[in-house]
């Protein structure tokens, strides 16, 4: 490999560097807006205040151009404004306001650095603009929160930028910078050599420009993307948390007059104020400043990607990319341990017919094809032979690296070739790094509210996914998971509950329980019998009387039954005959009687339950009965239930039809002492669509019986026999149907 000398760079380097910071220093004392200038002395003139409704417009008027920070205060709530080489020692008393949401205003001057302070106490917390248009005056515009939209109309949109602008320019000398982001430093590489290279860098192909600067809002979190003109621009992050504000600087970067812009957020589910970017200082150490305002301090993650630098804020910015992040290394770095996917080529087709050629050419010819630079160690030798037709030119790589004992690693456009021993050593030189910074990584808390599942089945769900040092506690009060473990694990589980912890649909199921009782009952007696009396002229019998029936006299007049098969119940029909002989001395007495019943019953339910999706409804109508059994214990009593119950568990396919489990009981007592229980049971599972209705039946009885009742003997003798039988016939019958309708509930 080649070795340059470093001399001769440095010195240049550091020629640059001069040449640049002298440059900057001068352009710096020229321009008004610079950080530097020395700024004019200004004198408070009047100090006033106007309200309406519920916005309080403090007004402050001074003999030149005032510069100014502002910044809210938690405890007490109050409005803090700071303005830098200016005199208000004329107005030193307290002023009472008592306008909502302003209290009072308290000036300070402070005479050893010449600067005032204005502090605004309020009764409640508040959003803000200030409104710097005129020179020579300031007007703060205040609401409480709920009225910001009105501040809106109190101060010009062109001048929000500024306000934004005067107050970076005010604290530029005071805040102290806390994260830088320089994206070019290799491993090993100390900041100042990373600067020099960047400067070398911008000398050669002139400033970075900021093409364009948006915000975003997730669910999760609020984003805020700047697209650059190169990739892995170096930046600059300054917190601010007495003025909840974030500023990237970007040095060395200028955005034009187009480009600048202020973007006032306005979404409930975001704390973003709004977003500012504008060229801060020109000239040849040129400065663009994004700042970000916030209504409070949020966390926040910075990275770049490509030609982009991403600021997210919120709970979730810490984590948001820690999981994508480490499935790209172990892609990458670790690939034989999961196993290398199969490959799949997209090359442009080439041909190739070489004997005995050095691998060096080969490769060579290749980079021209597929426009990528590709780099050998010093142990990549051999000759090939090959002859390759219409051959994608990465399978060709592919083919000949293999053949020779060699692997390669893609990095970005640059392939680096070595030994398959080269590349194995380094690969798992990065797995052993891997697993001991898994080992030292800080480990990190978070709260997981649970919305629909239960905390406790969440936690089995995280078992999983913990790290051996990580730890997930259920407070049961909350619903809620405190788990303990590091960035990629906590990114896991944050996007395991996710996918998890959704709201359920839920399913309404109507059934109608129909109990159909249909019964059939003929009958056919009859009644016949009379009397015969007659006076002999004999001693003895001097009477004879021949009757029907028993307890009934010869002698009275009346004759009873001789055959009495009556129906069992009151007859709907029945003929009577009588024959005598005028003088009463005989009399016959017929009775037909027939009785037809038809009857049917219809018993109709219509229960209505709502269950989640997944779970059982369970519908159940009855009565409990009492069995009571001795032992040497003593008697007890033991219930048993005697009930038509209807079990039903909904699940919700993908193409949302409902997936039935049903489970219908009918158990019923029957004459008896204790009654034995009659039980029917029906289970099945169909598919039904969504609104539709299905039906269960085949739980029903029928009975049939015949009885009859005759004189024996008489009762069979042909044709006659009716004469002294009666018949009976009874039929019933009992059917259970359940129809069940699922409807989802949006």
């Amino acid at each position: 490999m080649k070795t340059f000398n470093k001399r001769p760079c440095v010195a240049i380097l550091f020629l640059l560097l001069f040449v640049s910071c002298a440059g900057g220093a001068q352009q710096a004392a020229k321009e008004p807006g610079g950080a530097s200038e020395a700024l004019a002395s200004a004198s408070i003139t009047d100090l006033s205040v106007e309200s309406k409704d519920q916005v309080v417009e403090v007004i402050v008027d001074s003999d030149a151009p005032l510069q100014y920070t502002a910044f809210k205060m938690s405890s007490p709530l109050r409005l803090i404004v700071d303005m830098t080489h200016t005199d208000i020692s004329a107005f030193k008393a307290e002023m009472q306001v008592n306008k909502e949401p302003v209290d009072s205003i308290q000036p300070f001057y402070f005479d050893k650095t010449n600067d005032s302070r204005l502090e605004i106490k309020v009764s409640k917390d508040v959003h803000y603009r200030i409104d710097s248009s005129s020179p020579n005056k300031l007007r703060i515009i205040i609401a409480p929160k709920g009225f910001e939209d009105q501040l809106e109309a109190y101060v010009p949109k062109e001048d929000n930028l500024q306000q934004v602008v005067a107050e970076e320019i005010a604290d530029e000398t005071d805040m102290p910078k806390t994260e830088t982001g320089l994206e070019t430093q290799a491993d090993g590489q100390d900041t100042e050599s990373a600067m020099e290279t960047m400067m070398v860098s911008d000398a050669i192909s002139g400033p970075d420009q900021v093409k364009d600067v948006q915000f975003f809002q997730t669910a999760t979190m609020s984003r805020v993307e700047i697209t650059m003109s190169r990739p892995n621009t170096s930046y600059e992050l300054l917190s601010r948390d007495e003025m909840n504000r974030l500023t990237i600087d970007l040095p060395g970067a200028t955005i034009s007059k187009d480009s600048e812009k202020l973007i006032n957020v306005d979404l409930d589910e975001s704390k973003i104020i709004n977003v500012a970017a504008f060229q801060f200082r020109g000239g040849d150490n040129p400065l663009v400043k994004v700042v970000v305002n916030m209504e409070e301090m949020l966390l926040y993650n910075v990275r770049t990607e490509d030609d982009k630098i991403i600021l997210d804020l919120g709970n979730d910015a810490v984590f948001a990319l820690a999981m994508e992040l480490s499935q790209k290394k172990e892609e990458n770095l670790l690939e034989e341990v999961v196993g290398e996917p199969e490959k799949e080529f997209s090359g442009d087709t080439i041909s190739m017919d070489f004997q005995r050629a050095d691998i060096h050419n080969i490769l060579r010819i290749l980079s021209d094809v597929s426009q990528f630079n590709i780099i050998t160690s010093d142990k990549v030798k051999g000759q090939v032979s090959m002859n390759l037709k219409d051959v994608p030119w990465d399978q060709a790589l592919d083919v000949i690296l293999k053949n020779n004992g060699l692997d390669m690693i893609q990095e970005g456009n640059i392939i680096r070739v070595a030994t398959v021993g080269e590349i194995q050593k380094e690969k798992e030189s990065l797995r052993k790094r891997l697993e001991t910074q898994r080992e030292i990584e800080n480990l990190f808390t978070r709260i997981f509210e649970i919305n629909y599942e239960s905390a406790a089945k969440m936690k089995e769900n995280l078992a999983q996914l913990k790290s051996e040092r990580g730890s997930v506690d259920v407070n049961e009060r909350t619903n809620s998971l405190i788990v303990q473990d590091t960035r990629q694990k906590l990114a896991e589980m944050d996007k395991l509950i996710r996918l998890l912890d959704k709201k359920e649909r839920q399913v309404l199921i109507e059934a109608r329980i129909v109990e159909v009782v249909h019964d059939m009952a003929s009958e056919l007696g009859i009644q016949w019998g009379g009397f015969y009396n007659t006076v002999t002229t004999s001693q003895f019998p001097q009477t004879i009387g021949v009757t029907g029936g028993t307890g009934v006299s010869p002698d009275s007049g009346q004759g009873g039954y001789g055959v009495n098969l009556p129906t069992g119940a009151p007859p709907t029909g029945s003929i009577g005959i009588s024959l005598g002989h005028i003088a009463g001395t005989a009399l016959l007495d017929a009775r037909l009687m027939a009785l037809q019943n038809n009857g049917m019953a219809k018993i109709v339910s219509m229960p209505k339950i709502t269950t989640m999706n997944n779970k059982e409804a369970n519908i159940e109508s009855g009565q409990n009965i009492p069995y009571q059994t001795v032992s040497s214990e003593g008697t007890r009593t033991q219930w048993i239930k005697a009930t038509l119950s209807l079990k039903v568990t909904p699940h919700i396919t993908p193409d949302k039809h409902i997936r039935l489990e049903i489970e219908t009981h009918k158990d019923e007592p029957l004459a008896g002492t204790p009654p034995p229980i009659l039980t029917k049971q029906a289970t099945t599972e169909v598919l039904v669509a969504n609104g539709d209705t299905t039906v269960i039946g085949g739980l029903f009885k029928d009975t049939n019986s015949t009885k009859v009742n005759k004189v024996p003997g008489l009762g069979d003798i042909p044709f006659l026999g009716w004469l002294f039988k009666s018949d009976a016939k009874a039929k019933s019958g009992e059917e259970l149907l359940i129809f069940i309708t699922p409807t989802i509930v949006e």
